[in-house]
């Protein structure tokens, strides 16, 4: 009697002893890796045509595929490798190496990548991989409003821009081997998975599996590692064994009903930046944990505290000075692009607020490169050095809050 899920692990055993990937062999035969997988899953059968291919392929006839009983199958718990590729091919990483430190938006330009919606193509047909959709996740995310905080790291808007959606599953909620399951139905059906650690370590964009899904295949994104940031290369994936193990979240990408116009996105992460770079109000224990401008009063007051207590170093530049000035090299940079993203905005208002933010990168720049260099100043000049880093920042958030105070204006006549 025909069994359709002894065919697919014929069709599987048969696959892998040809060295064939899923990918591999819908390519060779012009079908979808899901099509393949559907077949060894038992869950469909090729038509006659396709069988015919398949046993010239694998050099064997048909009712070898058909009735495998006459050969000597694996366990019936077989492993095999499951891959997916990018709907259209990405060209490599054409911005600057430096700075790329927010994970969450290089991982949402890995998204976007994936699923082939960006535009833009190179000389080659291939996608354009630069900045442009970091800058403008960076601000949709909240991410490049705050210091080491950002509220709703990921929110619906992010993927809404794409026509995709996401819900989140904790690995508390599932056994190992129901979390495993849950990540190797998504890839199967072409959707990736992302991995969310608790602790400091990569979150994994994950497209393939081997090992029964217990090694997934993809990209790490690392927050604060700007080279890793900027590897978005999917011909070069990692392997990461053991995933399920480690406390985390999986964010399962899936497809929405509705796609949320960039302008729209674009206006609410404006009003709520507006709200964000304007808070007075301190949050978290530590004093550089929050947004907006009541960070730049609690760096100069930890400064001052230096000087009273005359530290051997100058202790809290590192790594603020870093993620100040990526913040507002990236909100400036998302600002420009307001200009001509958002219909009925002030373009003069926000001209002269991208002016005044260029002044406050030309004292982050400066201020990042104190903190390059901290190990090297001999201890008396580090009194003058902290005062003159409180005189930057002063100025700064003077300069700050009247390009706050422009872009308002600018957004006045806009509906939310």
């Amino acid at each position: 009697m025909f069994d359709i899920r002894k065919m697919g692990e014929q069709i599987a055993y048969l696959r892998m002893g040809c060295k064939y990937t899923q990918e591999q062999l819908a390519e060779e035969l012009k079908v979808s890796p899901q099509a393949v997988s559907k077949w060894e899953n038992g869950k469909a059968v090729p038509e006659v045509p396709m069988l015919y291919k398949i046993s010239r392929l694998f050099n064997c006839s048909v009712d070898r595929i058909l009735d495998p009983s006459s050969c000597v199958l694996r366990s019936m718990d077989f492993d095999y490798e499951f891959l997916v590729k990018p709907r259209i091919p990405a060209a490599d990483y054409s911005g600057p190496e430096w700075p790329k430190s927010i994970s969450s938006a290089s991982l949402l330009t890995a998204v976007k990548l994936f699923f082939g919606l960006e535009q833009r193509r190179d000389t080659k047909g291939r996608q354009v991989n630069d900045d442009e959709e970091y800058i403008l996740q960076s601000a949709i995310t909240n991410i490049c409003f705050g210091y080491s905080y950002g509220p709703d790291q990921y929110i619906h808007d992010s993927f809404l821009i794409y026509g995709l959606d996401y819900e989140m599953h904790s690995k508390a909620d599932y056994s190992e081997d129901e979390f495993i399951a849950l990540a190797c139905k998504q890839v199967e059906h072409g959707y990736p998975v992302i991995i969310i650690p608790k602790e400091y370590t990569d979150t994994v964009f994950a497209m393939g599996f081997s090992g029964h899904g217990k090694i997934l295949k993809g990209l790490g994104f690392l927050e604060g590692d700007d080279q890793k940031n900027a590897g978005i290369n999917f011909d070069r994936l990692n392997q990461y064994a053991g995933w399920y193990r480690a406390d985390c979240e999986m964010m399962v990408v899936k497809s929405s009903n509705e796609k949320m116009p960039l302008e729209k996105a674009c206006i609410n992460a404006l009003f709520r930046g507006l709200k964000l770079l304007s808070n007075q109000e301190h949050c978290g224990k530590d004093k550089m944990q929050g947004y907006g401008l009541v960070i730049y009063r609690n760096w100069c007051d930890l400064l001052r505290e230096e000087n009273q207590r005359d530290a051997d170093q100058i202790e809290c530049v590192f790594p603020h000075a870093f993620i100040h000035y990526e913040n507002k090299l990236r909100t400036t940079q998302f600002f420009e692009r307001c200009i001509n993203i958002i219909p009925g905005i002030d373009k003069e208002f926000m001209t002269l607020a991208v002016n005044q933010y260029q002044d406050v990168i030309s004292f982050a720049t400066e201020i990042a490169t104190i903190a390059h260099q901290r190990d090297s100043f001999p201890k008396e000049a580090l009194k003058e050095k902290r005062n003159h880093i409180i005189d930057m920042l002063r100025r700064s958030s003077e300069q700050e809050e009247l390009a706050i105070n422009y872009i308002q204006k600018a957004a006045a006549d806009i509906q939310i």
